[in-house]
């Protein structure tokens, strides 16, 4: 089953950050801020990707939070002020501010 997944991340180097996220954009993640992305995945997949990341951060000075949410608390998120981009956080109430 696939689970909602947000990864947020502190890295301090510019080509570094820049590349997380790009991986991230390519493992069917989107950005909900500048260093936040959520999307869904697989618990299998969700290792991979931690794998993945670990091996492209240094570990001294940067940081990747990968959350696991279920779809029933995913479902009571509260987006407060306006999304980033176009694209809004789906099943996600939005309360302008």
């Amino acid at each position: 089953m696939a689970l909602r997944v947000v990864v947020v991340y502190d890295i301090s180097d510019d080509g570094v950050r820049l590349r997380v996220a790009r991986t991230l954009e390519s493992w069917g993640l989107y950005r909900i801020q500048r260093s936040a992305f959520v999307g869904r995945m697989q618990r299998a997949r969700m290792r991979d990707l931690a794998r993945l990341l670990e091996g492209m951060i240094d570990p001294g000075t940067d940081t990747v939070h990968i959350i696991p949410l279920p779809s029933h608390e995913w479902e009571r998120t509260l987006v407060l002020g306006t999304p980033w981009g176009e694209r809004r956080v789906a099943s996600a109430a939005l309360l302008q501010g």
